[in-house]
């Protein structure tokens, strides 16, 4: 069984960029994760060279389950860290660029730019959750307005350590750096659990909090209409079977982008590439 290229290349990548931050920073666990993630990724891929039809999707989420553990625990446990936006708020805000804030920058900030929200696709520990909840999703009228509370989330998110810091003059490095950041993750990963999971099932929809809810979409979206990487069409005629656009967990109008002969540059693109894996045509 001959493994591609492209199945090893996210690994390839991964170990790059370990060796780079490990030179760059001296950290240990630099090599335990971005190889981890590289790898989880090609595993994800992997299976979806192996499965047919609608089945290829299972891939991607076997990739992003891999990656849970690694980011919403290790991390946390190991090197105490909080990755989620207020803590790197907080840090930023002390002038403490710490591996939180490496992350943002990989992941959330500059890295859209190559791969768009790949990292909503393949890598976010609460979609990895979301993604296998079982939730038939049905076509609902929902009133667009409702992505509007992603701007509320994400003031929110930013308030919260501006009022700590400069008009309670809570003292980040001596009372959070070290002792409070892994109590900070699992509480705000909790919060999003506890309002994503309820919201699936109301709205039918895995992936609405992502949608309506998660202020980290909106850290993402700038970069990611820059981005390198994209789904485009290929020489294939579209059928026009609709299948792309039903399987699309971002409501986005797949076929729409087909038909004009234009890449998918959508904002809420998540690269997650399931729309590919069910044309029967390869028309993308």
């Amino acid at each position: 069984m001959k493994i591609s290229l492209n199945i090893c290349l996210p690994f390839l990548i991964g170990l790059a960029v370990a060796t780079l931050l490990y030179m760059t920073i001296g950290w240990w666990g630099f090599w335990a994760i971005f190889p981890w993630i590289g790898f989880s990724i090609s595993t994800g891929i992997f299976l979806r060279s192996r499965f047919k039809g609608k089945k290829k999707i299972i891939g991607r989420k076997v990739a992003s389950l891999m990656i849970l553990p690694c980011m919403l625990i290790f991390m946390p446990i190991i090197n105490n860290e909080n990755f989620q936006l207020e803590g790197v708020a907080l840090i930023v805000m002390v002038g403490f660029f710490s591996k939180g804030f490496i992350h943002y920058a990989i992941a959330k900030i500059f890295g859209p730019l190559i791969w768009g929200r790949g990292f909503c696709g393949w890598a976010c520990w609460t979609a990895a959750i979301l993604d296998w909840l079982p939730v038939q999703k049905k076509k609902k009228q929902i009133n667009p307005q409702y992505k509007n509370i992603r701007f509320i989330a994400l003031l929110i998110s930013l308030l919260i350590p501006y009022y700590l810091v400069f008009v309670l003059n809570y003292d980040v490095r001596a009372d959070y750096l070290g002792q409070k950041e892994m109590i900070w993750m699992f509480t705000g990963n909790l919060l999003y659990y506890a309002i994503g999971i309820p919201l699936a099932f109301v709205l039918n929809d895995q992936r609405a909090f992502c949608k309506y809810v998660c202020p980290v979409s909106l850290v993402m979206i700038p970069t990611r209409k820059l981005s390198i990487i994209n789904i485009k069409p290929t020489a294939n005629e579209c059928i026009e079977c609709g299948a792309c656009n039903k399987i699309c967990p971002m409501d986005i109008d797949v076929m729409s982008y087909i038909s004009n002969h234009k890449k998918i540059r959508h904002a809420e693109c998540i690269l997650c590439d399931d729309c590919t894996a069910v044309c029967p045509v390869q028309a993308m």
